[in-house]
């Protein structure tokens, strides 16, 4: 009968070992899934500040080149209009060109 409480004695000891091992692999599993999910939200965090600061200034730069681009724009139709207003308006050889073409 020793002997059997000495098998039941090392038996219980294994499983108290084994236990004991699965606890701490557990423990560090949700360690690591702690440290995962803080760095996952660290750099989350550092990824959208940078993302906003990006398209903030291309934003800006965009709008920027497209002002320049509209003045631009803008004081070559005023330019345009400007010639054309300087041009003479010949309304006699006009009126004659449409009397040959539609007459």
């Amino acid at each position: 009968m020793a002997e059997t409480t000495m098998e039941i004695d090392a038996i219980n000891h294994l499983l108290e070992v084994e236990k004991n091992a699965s606890a701490l692999i557990n423990d560090a599993a949700q360690e690591v899934d702690r440290r995962l999910s803080e760095a996952h939200s660290k750099y989350t965090a550092q990824y959208k500040q940078r993302y906003d600061e990006v398209a903030a200034h291309l934003e800006s730069e965009y709008q920027q080149n497209h002002n320049q681009i509209a003045e631009k724009y803008q004081k070559e139709i005023e330019s345009y209009k400007e010639s054309l207003a300087a041009k003479p308006q010949n309304y006699e050889a006009f009126s004659s060109l449409l009397d040959k073409l539609i007459f």
